[in-house]
């Protein structure tokens, strides 16, 4: 979770920052963005610090964290996804660390409810339909899609090293 952590952190922080500068958002917008993005980076640093000192519930952390970063990523890009429209891949992230981390059922859980999220608030904003609409529909499938085949390479990773441990 550390080397998911070393690079979706910083490509969270990146998204955000570049939303935010050349978004324009309002004042209180940048505020309480900045607020969650500093909320979420304290929250993994500290996950990722402490997961090991508690063994038993390495496990859990690795979830806990997983699952925090989409509810993080939901406020953020109900505030700035009008100012920037890459905002959605915040919704990539926890579904791809769930893929690396937990079982199949929960990455396609992590992802329907990112992708689900994603629509849910889209269409709260404005209306869903034309190529708009087939445009949101195809990020929510990429989302799902893209977390399912991580989720593939992860276990053919996990199988390719058994099979060589065993031979050594």
């Amino acid at each position: 979770m550390q080397m998911l952590s070393r690079y979706f952190t910083p490509f969270a922080l990146v998204l955000i920052l570049l939303a935010v500068h050349f978004g324009e958002p309002e004042s209180s917008t940048t505020k309480i963005a900045v607020g969650i993005l500093l909320a979420d980076v304290f929250a993994n640093w500290w996950i990722g610090k402490n997961q090991y000192r508690w063994v038993r519930w390495a496990g859990r952390f690795r979830q806990i964290q997983v699952w925090l970063n989409l509810v993080w990523a939901i406020p953020l890009f109900y505030l700035l996804y009008p100012y920037w429209g890459p905002m959605w891949l915040l919704f990539v992230l926890a579904p791809t660390a769930a893929a690396l981390t937990t079982s199949k059922l929960e990455t396609v859980l992590c992802s329907l409810s990112a992708a689900g999220a994603m629509i849910g608030i889209i269409w709260f904003r404005q209306p869903l339909e034309g190529p708009f609409l087939g445009m949101v529909f195809s990020h929510a499938a990429f989302i799902v899609i893209f977390s399912l085949f991580v989720h593939s390479l992860a276990q053919t990773a996990l199988r390719l090293r058994d099979a060589f441990g065993a031979n050594s």
